[in-house]
Protein backbone atom coordinates (compact mmCIF):
# COMPACT_ATOMS: atom_id res chain seq x y z
CA UNK A 1 0.00 0.00 0.00
CA UNK A 2 2.82 2.18 1.02
CA UNK A 3 4.26 2.07 -2.60
CA UNK A 4 0.72 2.73 -4.46
CA UNK A 5 0.51 5.56 -2.33
CA UNK A 6 4.05 6.87 -3.18
CA UNK A 7 3.29 5.84 -6.78
CA UNK A 8 0.86 9.22 -6.64
CA UNK A 9 2.57 11.21 -4.98
CA UNK A 10 2.69 14.42 -7.40
CA UNK A 11 6.38 15.49 -7.91
CA UNK A 12 7.03 18.05 -5.27
CA UNK A 13 4.40 17.08 -2.66
CA UNK A 14 6.34 16.18 0.38
CA UNK A 15 4.95 13.10 2.84
CA UNK A 16 4.35 16.10 5.42
CA UNK A 17 2.47 17.48 2.83
CA UNK A 18 0.14 14.98 2.33
CA UNK A 19 0.53 13.88 6.05
CA UNK A 20 -1.30 17.49 6.92
CA UNK A 21 -4.06 17.01 4.01
CA UNK A 22 -4.93 13.55 5.54
CA UNK A 23 -5.18 14.81 8.95
CA UNK A 24 -1.65 12.50 10.06
CA UNK A 25 1.26 13.19 11.69
CA UNK A 26 4.23 13.30 9.26
CA UNK A 27 5.61 10.05 11.68
CA UNK A 28 2.47 8.52 11.54
CA UNK A 29 2.31 8.54 7.78
CA UNK A 30 6.04 7.66 7.23
CA UNK A 31 5.26 4.47 9.56
CA UNK A 32 2.25 3.76 7.72
CA UNK A 33 4.00 4.12 4.45
CA UNK A 34 6.79 1.98 5.58
CA UNK A 35 4.37 -0.80 6.74
CA UNK A 36 5.26 -0.32 10.62
CA UNK A 37 1.12 0.52 10.93
CA UNK A 38 -1.88 0.33 9.20
CA UNK A 39 -4.23 3.12 7.83
CA UNK A 40 -7.32 3.71 9.26
CA UNK A 41 -10.53 3.83 7.20
CA UNK A 42 -10.62 8.11 7.23
CA UNK A 43 -6.89 8.06 6.84
CA UNK A 44 -7.29 6.44 3.45
CA UNK A 45 -10.06 7.64 2.41
CA UNK A 46 -8.54 11.46 2.66
CA UNK A 47 -5.43 10.66 1.05
CA UNK A 48 -7.41 8.67 -1.73
CA UNK A 49 -9.21 11.95 -2.09
CA UNK A 50 -6.16 13.81 -2.39
CA UNK A 51 -4.23 11.94 -4.46
CA UNK A 52 -7.19 11.66 -7.16
CA UNK A 53 -6.73 6.99 -6.79
CA UNK A 54 -9.43 4.43 -6.57
CA UNK A 55 -9.89 3.79 -2.85
CA UNK A 56 -10.27 -0.06 -3.71
CA UNK A 57 -7.19 -0.30 -5.95
CA UNK A 58 -5.73 1.96 -3.14
CA UNK A 59 -6.23 -0.69 -0.44
CA UNK A 60 -5.63 -3.85 -2.41
CA UNK A 61 -3.64 -3.08 -5.36
CA UNK A 62 -6.91 -5.04 -7.41
CA UNK A 63 -9.53 -2.81 -9.81
CA UNK A 64 -12.80 -2.35 -7.59
CA UNK A 65 -15.15 -5.31 -8.99
CA UNK A 66 -18.20 -3.05 -9.03
CA UNK A 67 -16.12 0.27 -9.93
CA UNK A 68 -18.53 2.20 -12.31
CA UNK A 69 -17.13 4.53 -14.54
CA UNK A 70 -20.02 6.64 -16.69
CA UNK A 71 -20.09 8.29 -20.30
CA UNK A 72 -22.62 10.23 -22.41
CA UNK A 73 -23.78 10.90 -25.72
CA UNK A 74 -23.87 15.34 -25.07
CA UNK A 75 -25.99 17.67 -27.32
CA UNK A 76 -24.13 20.37 -29.11
CA UNK A 77 -25.93 23.86 -27.22
CA UNK A 78 -25.24 26.11 -29.96
CA UNK A 79 -25.77 29.52 -27.84
CA UNK A 80 -22.95 28.32 -25.29
CA UNK A 81 -21.33 27.03 -27.71
CA UNK A 82 -20.46 23.41 -25.75
CA UNK A 83 -21.87 20.12 -25.29
CA UNK A 84 -23.69 19.00 -22.49
CA UNK A 85 -25.80 16.69 -20.93
CA UNK A 86 -29.09 18.39 -19.40
CA UNK A 87 -30.76 15.36 -18.51
CA UNK A 88 -28.02 13.58 -16.24
CA UNK A 89 -29.76 14.26 -13.23
CA UNK A 90 -33.40 12.50 -14.10
CA UNK A 91 -31.20 9.96 -15.93
CA UNK A 92 -29.04 8.87 -13.05
CA UNK A 93 -32.08 6.30 -11.61
CA UNK A 94 -32.39 4.51 -14.40
CA UNK A 95 -28.42 4.37 -14.29
CA UNK A 96 -28.08 3.47 -10.95
CA UNK A 97 -30.80 0.72 -11.71
CA UNK A 98 -29.06 -0.85 -13.97
CA UNK A 99 -25.74 -0.86 -11.73
CA UNK A 100 -27.81 -2.54 -9.02
CA UNK A 101 -29.43 -5.30 -11.12
CA UNK A 102 -25.42 -6.51 -12.46
CA UNK A 103 -24.36 -6.17 -8.82
CA UNK A 104 -27.15 -8.36 -7.87
CA UNK A 105 -26.59 -10.66 -10.44
CA UNK A 106 -22.28 -11.11 -10.76
CA UNK A 107 -22.12 -10.25 -6.86
CA UNK A 108 -18.21 -10.86 -7.41
CA UNK A 109 -18.12 -8.79 -10.15
CA UNK A 110 -19.14 -9.47 -13.49
CA UNK A 111 -17.14 -11.06 -15.88
CA UNK A 112 -14.33 -8.76 -17.76
CA UNK A 113 -15.00 -7.82 -21.10
CA UNK A 114 -12.48 -7.78 -23.96
CA UNK A 115 -10.22 -5.24 -24.38
CA UNK A 116 -11.36 -2.88 -27.38
CA UNK A 117 -8.98 -2.00 -30.41
CA UNK A 118 -8.14 1.90 -30.55
CA UNK A 119 -8.13 1.80 -34.74
CA UNK A 120 -11.13 2.58 -36.49
CA UNK A 121 -10.16 -0.07 -39.62
CA UNK A 122 -9.25 -2.94 -37.25
CA UNK A 123 -12.99 -2.52 -35.38
CA UNK A 124 -14.35 -2.34 -39.11
CA UNK A 125 -12.64 -5.60 -40.06
CA UNK A 126 -13.58 -7.23 -36.58
CA UNK A 127 -17.45 -6.48 -36.88
CA UNK A 128 -17.78 -7.47 -40.18
CA UNK A 129 -19.43 -6.58 -43.53
CA UNK A 130 -23.12 -4.91 -42.95
CA UNK A 131 -22.45 -5.04 -39.50
CA UNK A 132 -25.15 -2.24 -39.02
CA UNK A 133 -27.72 -4.11 -39.94
CA UNK A 134 -28.00 -5.87 -36.56
CA UNK A 135 -25.64 -3.73 -35.06
CA UNK A 136 -26.10 -4.50 -31.31
CA UNK A 137 -26.30 -8.09 -31.53
CA UNK A 138 -22.42 -7.82 -33.62
CA UNK A 139 -20.62 -5.84 -30.59
CA UNK A 140 -22.11 -7.86 -28.33
CA UNK A 141 -20.99 -11.11 -30.36
CA UNK A 142 -17.47 -10.29 -31.86
CA UNK A 143 -16.62 -7.27 -29.44
CA UNK A 144 -17.98 -8.82 -25.99
CA UNK A 145 -19.63 -5.41 -24.99
CA UNK A 146 -22.96 -5.35 -23.60
CA UNK A 147 -26.03 -3.76 -24.72
CA UNK A 148 -28.68 -3.02 -23.12
CA UNK A 149 -31.86 -0.53 -24.39
CA UNK A 150 -34.29 1.40 -22.07
CA UNK A 151 -37.02 3.79 -22.05
CA UNK A 152 -37.07 6.90 -20.22
CA UNK A 153 -33.73 8.01 -20.82
CA UNK A 154 -33.10 11.42 -22.34
CA UNK A 155 -29.36 10.37 -23.75
CA UNK A 156 -27.42 7.47 -24.46
CA UNK A 157 -24.58 6.21 -22.06
CA UNK A 158 -21.35 3.48 -21.74
CA UNK A 159 -20.76 2.04 -18.61
CA UNK A 160 -18.01 0.14 -17.25
CA UNK A 161 -18.92 -2.14 -14.02
CA UNK A 162 -15.55 -2.99 -12.74
CA UNK A 163 -14.04 -4.29 -16.07
CA UNK A 164 -17.11 -5.00 -17.58
CA UNK A 165 -18.12 -2.70 -20.97
CA UNK A 166 -21.99 -1.64 -21.02
CA UNK A 167 -23.48 0.66 -23.36
CA UNK A 168 -26.95 2.03 -22.60
CA UNK A 169 -29.87 2.85 -25.33
CA UNK A 170 -32.58 4.99 -24.81
CA UNK A 171 -35.20 3.07 -26.77
CA UNK A 172 -36.10 4.82 -30.15
CA UNK A 173 -37.37 3.72 -33.63
CA UNK A 174 -34.91 6.51 -35.03
CA UNK A 175 -32.69 3.19 -35.67
CA UNK A 176 -29.92 5.59 -37.31
CA UNK A 177 -29.33 7.67 -34.09
CA UNK A 178 -29.32 4.17 -32.36
CA UNK A 179 -26.47 3.17 -34.39
CA UNK A 180 -24.65 6.42 -34.01
CA UNK A 181 -24.95 6.32 -30.28
CA UNK A 182 -23.62 3.15 -30.07
CA UNK A 183 -20.49 4.14 -32.04
CA UNK A 184 -19.99 7.39 -30.06
CA UNK A 185 -20.22 5.17 -26.83
CA UNK A 186 -17.81 2.40 -28.25
CA UNK A 187 -15.45 5.05 -28.99
CA UNK A 188 -15.68 6.38 -25.68
CA UNK A 189 -15.12 2.81 -24.43
CA UNK A 190 -12.31 1.98 -27.29
CA UNK A 191 -10.28 5.09 -26.65
CA UNK A 192 -10.19 4.79 -23.00
CA UNK A 193 -12.07 7.60 -21.94
CA UNK A 194 -13.72 5.25 -18.73
CA UNK A 195 -10.03 4.76 -17.13
CA UNK A 196 -9.25 8.04 -15.70
CA UNK A 197 -10.33 8.36 -12.38
CA UNK A 198 -12.86 11.02 -13.31
CA UNK A 199 -16.08 10.64 -15.54
CA UNK A 200 -14.97 11.05 -19.23
CA UNK A 201 -16.62 14.70 -19.95
CA UNK A 202 -17.19 17.13 -22.80
CA UNK A 203 -13.67 17.27 -23.78
CA UNK A 204 -14.09 13.61 -24.80
CA UNK A 205 -16.81 14.07 -26.88
CA UNK A 206 -14.80 15.82 -30.27
CA UNK A 207 -12.85 12.53 -30.40
CA UNK A 208 -15.82 9.80 -30.14
CA UNK A 209 -17.30 11.93 -32.62
CA UNK A 210 -14.67 11.73 -35.24
CA UNK A 211 -14.39 8.19 -34.50
CA UNK A 212 -18.23 7.33 -34.65
CA UNK A 213 -17.79 9.01 -37.93
CA UNK A 214 -14.71 6.85 -39.27
CA UNK A 215 -16.56 3.91 -37.72
CA UNK A 216 -20.01 4.47 -39.78
CA UNK A 217 -19.27 6.54 -42.78
CA UNK A 218 -14.95 5.83 -43.49
CA UNK A 219 -13.73 8.38 -45.63
CA UNK A 220 -12.69 6.03 -48.29
CA UNK A 221 -16.39 4.87 -48.28
CA UNK A 222 -17.72 8.74 -48.68
CA UNK A 223 -14.92 10.18 -51.24
CA UNK A 224 -15.76 7.24 -53.79
CA UNK A 225 -19.49 8.06 -53.92
CA UNK A 226 -20.60 10.27 -57.02
CA UNK A 227 -22.43 12.95 -54.73
CA UNK A 228 -22.78 15.25 -58.32
CA UNK A 229 -25.21 12.22 -59.93
CA UNK A 230 -27.14 11.21 -56.67
CA UNK A 231 -30.76 11.41 -56.85
CA UNK A 232 -33.19 10.29 -53.65
CA UNK A 233 -32.90 6.59 -54.39
CA UNK A 234 -29.46 6.62 -54.31
CA UNK A 235 -29.49 8.68 -51.46
CA UNK A 236 -31.67 6.36 -49.73
CA UNK A 237 -29.97 3.42 -50.60
CA UNK A 238 -26.50 4.76 -48.75
CA UNK A 239 -28.24 5.55 -45.75
CA UNK A 240 -29.54 2.15 -45.47
CA UNK A 241 -26.06 0.71 -46.07
CA UNK A 242 -24.20 2.88 -43.68
CA UNK A 243 -27.07 2.80 -41.11
CA UNK A 244 -26.80 6.83 -40.97
CA UNK A 245 -29.08 9.81 -40.84
CA UNK A 246 -29.18 12.73 -43.48
CA UNK A 247 -28.16 15.12 -40.92
CA UNK A 248 -24.95 12.93 -39.89
CA UNK A 249 -23.93 12.56 -43.32
CA UNK A 250 -24.43 16.19 -44.29
CA UNK A 251 -21.76 16.64 -41.13
CA UNK A 252 -19.58 14.30 -42.55
CA UNK A 253 -19.52 15.55 -45.95
CA UNK A 254 -18.83 18.99 -44.23
CA UNK A 255 -15.68 17.63 -42.50
CA UNK A 256 -14.23 15.85 -45.10
CA UNK A 257 -14.73 19.19 -47.37
CA UNK A 258 -17.00 17.21 -50.33
CA UNK A 259 -18.77 19.65 -52.12
CA UNK A 260 -22.17 18.79 -53.56
CA UNK A 261 -24.67 20.43 -55.73
CA UNK A 262 -27.51 22.42 -54.42
CA UNK A 263 -30.24 20.24 -55.71
CA UNK A 264 -28.65 17.03 -53.57
CA UNK A 265 -27.86 19.95 -50.44
CA UNK A 266 -31.87 20.23 -50.35
CA UNK A 267 -32.37 16.25 -50.34
CA UNK A 268 -30.13 16.46 -47.18
CA UNK A 269 -32.71 18.67 -45.36
CA UNK A 270 -34.77 15.73 -45.58
CA UNK A 271 -36.42 13.24 -42.70
CA UNK A 272 -34.57 9.60 -43.32
CA UNK A 273 -37.63 8.00 -42.19
CA UNK A 274 -39.83 9.45 -44.68
CA UNK A 275 -37.00 9.82 -47.34
CA UNK A 276 -36.36 6.22 -47.05
CA UNK A 277 -40.04 4.85 -46.60
CA UNK A 278 -40.13 6.59 -49.82
CA UNK A 279 -37.88 4.45 -51.61
CA UNK A 280 -38.55 1.68 -49.71
CA UNK A 281 -38.07 -0.65 -52.62
CA UNK A 282 -34.36 -0.24 -52.50
CA UNK A 283 -34.03 -1.51 -48.88
CA UNK A 284 -35.42 -4.63 -49.30
CA UNK A 285 -39.15 -3.26 -48.41
CA UNK A 286 -41.30 -1.73 -45.30
CA UNK A 287 -40.85 -4.95 -43.48
CA UNK A 288 -37.10 -4.42 -43.17
CA UNK A 289 -37.53 -0.85 -41.99
CA UNK A 290 -40.13 -1.79 -39.85
CA UNK A 291 -37.54 -4.97 -38.17
CA UNK A 292 -35.14 -1.97 -37.67
CA UNK A 293 -37.34 0.44 -35.85
CA UNK A 294 -38.77 -2.49 -33.78
CA UNK A 295 -35.30 -3.51 -32.98
CA UNK A 296 -34.18 -0.18 -31.79
CA UNK A 297 -37.73 0.29 -29.86
CA UNK A 298 -37.50 -2.90 -27.98
CA UNK A 299 -36.54 -2.96 -24.14
CA UNK A 300 -33.66 -5.38 -23.89
CA UNK A 301 -30.83 -7.10 -21.33
CA UNK A 302 -28.33 -9.05 -23.07
CA UNK A 303 -28.72 -12.70 -22.96
CA UNK A 304 -26.01 -13.54 -20.11
CA UNK A 305 -27.38 -11.19 -18.01
CA UNK A 306 -30.68 -12.10 -18.46
CA UNK A 307 -29.35 -15.97 -18.01
CA UNK A 308 -27.54 -14.98 -14.56
CA UNK A 309 -29.80 -13.51 -13.41
CA UNK A 310 -32.37 -15.81 -13.34
CA UNK A 311 -30.37 -18.70 -12.08
CA UNK A 312 -29.84 -16.05 -9.23
CA UNK A 313 -33.63 -15.98 -8.62
CA UNK A 314 -34.18 -19.37 -8.98
CA UNK A 315 -30.99 -19.89 -6.10
CA UNK A 316 -33.47 -17.58 -3.74
CA UNK A 317 -29.78 -15.34 -3.86
CA UNK A 318 -31.89 -12.21 -5.11
CA UNK A 319 -35.40 -10.87 -5.40
CA UNK A 320 -37.52 -11.76 -7.89
CA UNK A 321 -38.07 -7.84 -8.24
CA UNK A 322 -34.74 -7.53 -10.25
CA UNK A 323 -35.91 -10.24 -12.92
CA UNK A 324 -39.32 -8.80 -13.07
CA UNK A 325 -37.51 -4.96 -13.69
CA UNK A 326 -35.27 -6.25 -16.15
CA UNK A 327 -37.51 -8.14 -18.28
CA UNK A 328 -40.41 -5.67 -17.79
CA UNK A 329 -43.32 -7.93 -16.22
CA UNK A 330 -45.30 -8.02 -12.77
CA UNK A 331 -42.77 -9.49 -10.05
CA UNK A 332 -45.96 -12.16 -9.61
CA UNK A 333 -45.17 -13.89 -13.10
CA UNK A 334 -41.67 -14.32 -11.77
CA UNK A 335 -40.76 -17.91 -10.52
CA UNK A 336 -39.03 -18.35 -7.17
CA UNK A 337 -38.20 -21.13 -4.69
CA UNK A 338 -41.06 -21.57 -2.03
CA UNK A 339 -39.49 -21.95 1.26
CA UNK A 340 -39.25 -25.59 2.49
CA UNK A 341 -37.83 -25.41 6.33
CA UNK A 342 -37.52 -22.65 8.84
CA UNK A 343 -33.89 -22.49 8.39
CA UNK A 344 -33.80 -21.68 4.73
CA UNK A 345 -36.75 -18.90 5.14
CA UNK A 346 -34.41 -17.53 7.65
CA UNK A 347 -31.93 -17.06 5.14
CA UNK A 348 -34.37 -16.16 2.23
CA UNK A 349 -36.23 -13.58 3.62
CA UNK A 350 -33.07 -11.91 4.54
CA UNK A 351 -31.73 -11.54 0.80
CA UNK A 352 -35.01 -10.96 -0.53
CA UNK A 353 -34.64 -6.84 -0.70
CA UNK A 354 -37.84 -4.49 -1.59
CA UNK A 355 -40.38 -6.09 0.97
CA UNK A 356 -41.87 -3.53 3.45
CA UNK A 357 -39.83 -5.75 6.17
CA UNK A 358 -38.78 -9.37 6.63
CA UNK A 359 -41.01 -9.98 9.52
CA UNK A 360 -43.50 -9.66 7.02
CA UNK A 361 -42.56 -11.83 4.67
CA UNK A 362 -41.65 -14.13 7.25
CA UNK A 363 -45.34 -14.17 8.08
CA UNK A 364 -46.25 -14.27 4.23
CA UNK A 365 -44.17 -17.77 4.15
CA UNK A 366 -45.42 -19.40 7.17
CA UNK A 367 -48.91 -18.08 6.14
CA UNK A 368 -48.36 -19.79 3.09
CA UNK A 369 -46.65 -22.76 4.29
CA UNK A 370 -49.78 -23.57 6.44
CA UNK A 371 -52.19 -22.96 3.45
CA UNK A 372 -50.41 -26.02 1.37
Amino acid sequence: MGDRIRSLMPSGMSQRVLAGRAGMKPDALSRALNGQRGFSSSELAMIAEELDADLYWLATGNEDPHRVQIAARHSWDANLRVSTNPGRSSDDAILARVVDVYNATFPDGPPPSQALTDSVARMREILGEDFVRTFGAVVEDRLGVDVVRLPGLTTDYSLTIGERAVVLLATTPSWFRSNWSLAHELAHLALGHHNATAEPAEKDEAPANRFAAELLLPKDVVKRERWDRMDERGLANFLWRTGVSTAALKNRLDGLHIEVPPSFAATLQESTPKLIRTHAEVVGGAQEITVRQQDSSARRFPFAVVDALQRRVDAGAVSPEYLAWVLDVPVDEIDFPEPDDEQFADAYVERLRDRPSAADLKAWVASNRRAG
